[in-house]
């Protein structure tokens, strides 16, 4: 079931109306109505207000009842979440989240583009560089790290990153326990 789907079924479990889910989350019945219609692709950001709207998570929302029990994924099945207010691209390296302690991402962020803010939240991070030039600031070190360099930390340290080079950065990114 796709996520539009899951999040429409989800609504009318509930009793919510269009109305009444779209004041939850803080946009329009119309948005609301274009997510759960495929017409649009909501921010992480408005999936996960729509996810605590509906006593969900976000990973159940994504995740593909079909591939439940996968421990193999090829290329073409993953999960691809866009951050449209930063451009920034990533794929779910496994099936499915909601049953996992990791949550293991290939990252994508374009030149120019990073973190819009410090964020900070309960885990732990890891990396590793594949492509270009990414800085990090964490508690306030700043890093400028580059292909085959890593990094780990405290997911409470505020923690913000920005693409710095003149390619597009490409990472694997594993947070835990995840925040999808």
């Amino acid at each position: 079931m796709e996520m539009s789907e899951k999040i429409k079924t989800r609504r009318k479990k509930l009793g919510l109306t269009l109305k009444v889910l779209a004041e939850k989350v803080g946009c329009t019945d119309a948005y609301i109505s274009q997510i759960e219609t495929g017409k649009a692709v909501p921010s992480i950001s408005v999936l996960k207000k729509i996810a605590s709207a509906l006593d969900s998570q976000v990973g159940e929302l994504l995740s593909d009842e079909q591939t439940k029990d996968k421990i193999f994924l090829s290329k073409e099945e993953r999960t691809q979440i866009i951050y449209p207010e930063s451009h920034i691209f990533a794929e779910l390296l496994v099936s499915k989240i909601s049953n996992k302690s990791m949550e293991p991402l290939y990252k994508v962020i374009p030149v120019g583009c990073g973190s819009m803010k410090d964020h900070k939240h309960v885990g732990e991070e890891f990396g590793y560089v594949l492509k270009g030039k990414l800085e990090l600031n964490i508690g306030g070190q700043k890093r400028i790290l580059e292909p085959g360099d890593s990094f780990y930390f405290s997911s409470s340290l505020p923690h913000s990153y920005r693409n710095v080079g003149d390619v597009d950065v490409e990472t694997i990114w594993v947070v835990s326990p995840p925040v999808l």
